[in-house]
């Protein structure tokens, strides 16, 4: 199985955080780097990792608390997210690449919200109240009619989505270590 993990461009150089690379190994799985030139018929699974905000005109609204947009991760999201919905293959957005996957079927976000950068909050997740991190100073709006929503934080943000075989995740479960998140990760991973 070939998971291949989105490269992220920021002031002119690709990368992706270690956390992502060292958390999936953990998980038994190791990660492979995906840019815009890559072959996505090689991969089995996609990952669309945190990053810088989303161009808001993808949503048709004005810019007016979006930091450090870069037209080359919306290009990169919205690929590998048209392939992975097009060859029916699966796909995990955390943070702005659940964001991502919203947009891509015409949902929208919130440009800038209060209480989620840098704190922690309570997600419901299978009837369980479960403490998750939070880095995010945008979430959804609007959510995708072809999207469900599987978990809200208490305050009412959406932190959980599904479509098919592509899931989204609000949070960073690479900087966590919930066993009941992670177990929900796996699941998807290994689900036939």
């Amino acid at each position: 199985m070939k998971i291949g993990i989105a490269l992220r461009l920021n002031q002119g150089k690709l990368y992706i955080n270690k956390s992502y690379i060292d958390y999936f190994y953990s998980l038994g799985y190791s990660l492979e780097y995906i840019d815009i030139n890559t072959n996505l018929n090689d991969y089995d699974i996609f990952i669309l990792p945190g990053g810088y905000d989303i161009n808001p005109c993808y949503y048709k609204e004005q810019n007016v608390h979006c930091n450090n947009i870069d037209r080359y991760n919306d290009i990169l999201d919205f690929k590998i997210i048209e392939y992975a919905y097009i060859n029916n293959k699966k796909l995990l957005g955390i943070c702005r690449g659940m964001q991502s996957i919203n947009v891509y079927f015409n949902g929208s976000l919130k440009q800038d919200m209060l209480n989620h950068m840098n704190n922690n909050h309570f997600i419901e997740f299978n009837d369980k109240l479960i403490l998750v991190n939070s880095f995010h100073h945008q979430s959804i709006k609007a959510l995708s009619i072809y999207l469900e929503n599987i978990s809200k934080s208490i305050d009412g943000e959406i932190e959980i989505i599904k479509y098919k075989k592509i899931i989204g995740v609000q949070f960073h479960p690479e900087l966590m270590k919930t066993p009941i998140i992670d177990k929900f990760i796996l699941d998807f991973i290994n689900e036939a």
